[in-house]
């Protein structure tokens, strides 16, 4: 078990400490799990393949791929908000390297494995960028599914099922005049 609170720090404070660890996790839908996880192998097996057969531009898109998929491999395992973002920075950056590397690998004399590579490395870049991207700018009363459940209780009826009077009545010996 952790430590909630040291013996040297407020109240306050660890309250504001639990507020912040609470605020700063992700609720990751089923959805995005898979095509992150998906993409991330992806892009794992193109960045090997371009560093086995590629050379010049491809090698950098393959190292930013590579970046983004070990970002999101940790943001799906810690689901932190930072990582979630660092993971959506660097997977635009790969993509935004991919259609370079595309581009090149199209234009010049490589071979088709290489193309075929890059090609999915841009997909699978894409993918990661509009998953992180989503999850981050989920709004904070969608992010917690399970926190933020309705109450059951009505406004204006007790749990016993009696009605609330409103106004209430007044605290004076004598009831107000109802005219």
């Amino acid at each position: 078990m952790f430590h909630l609170r040291s013996r040297d720090q407020s109240i306050e404070a660890t309250l504001k400490q639990i507020e912040h660890r609470v605020l700063e996790e992700l609720h990751l839908p089923l959805w995005a799990r898979r095509v992150a996880w998906t993409a991330s192998v992806v892009l794992i097996m193109t960045g090997i393949t371009a560093w086995v057969v590629g050379a010049g531009l491809p090698l950098a898109a393959s190292a930013l791929g590579t970046g983004a998929a070990i970002s999101s491999v940790v943001a799906l395992r810690r689901r932190r908000f930072r990582w979630c973002v660092a993971a959506a920075y660097l997977a635009g950056l790969s993509t935004v390297a991919g259609v370079g590397a595309f581009w090149w690998s199209r234009t010049s004399s490589a071979g088709p494995v290489l193309a075929i590579s890059t090609g999915a490395s841009v997909v699978a870049a894409a993918a990661l960028t509009a998953v992180w991207v989503s999850v981050a700018i989920t709004p904070v009363n969608d992010s917690h599914p399970d926190m933020r459940k309705p109450s059951k209780r009505r406004w204006g009826v007790r749990e016993s099922g009696d009605t609330i009077t409103w106004p209430p009545p007044s605290a004076g010996p004598r009831r107000p005049d109802r005219k």
